[in-house]
């Protein structure tokens, strides 16, 4: 059971390390906090303290906002957008190409353009929201 539950992430290993050490059931982490230790549990108890040092980490604010980093990921991720533009590009090439060699397929040669450009508008827009995304995360 604590494979699959550290397969999905819901545990952090070395909770699973100390079950497995020790064979105790399952507590939660906010249970190994409240519980106060015995004297016998005290050979645990870093044990414990690593279990509490990694659940304050997961919530804890950073201390410094890396905002370097975070822009150089919003303008790596905003190359696609590029591709984006490249491929809309190549899409009306081939259709005034498609036009010029047959003229009385005019119509439905514009209809999948469009439909085509509405999913190259929707991947740039996709990419426009992770590029955000990255800026402005910490």
């Amino acid at each position: 059971m604590f494979g699959v539950m550290r397969a999905a992430r819901l545990l952090p290993e070395c909770v699973v390390r100390s079950e497995a050490r020790h064979g105790r059931s399952f507590r939660t982490l906010t249970s190994v906090a409240l519980t106060k230790r015995s004297p016998v549990d005290t050979v645990q108890a870093p044990v414990e303290a690593s279990v509490m040092s990694a659940a304050a980490g997961l919530g804890a604010p950073m201390g410094k906002r890396h905002a370097g980093v975070s822009v150089l990921g919003c303008a790596i991720a905003m190359v696609a957008v590029g591709g984006c533009a490249q491929g809309i590009g190549q899409l009306f090439a081939a259709l005034v190409v498609g036009m010029a060699r047959n003229p009385s397929m005019k119509e439905d040669l514009f209809t999948y353009t469009l439909i085509g450009m509405g999913f190259l508008e929707f991947l740039a827009i996709v990419v426009i929201l992770i590029a955000g995304l990255l800026l402005y995360s910490e």
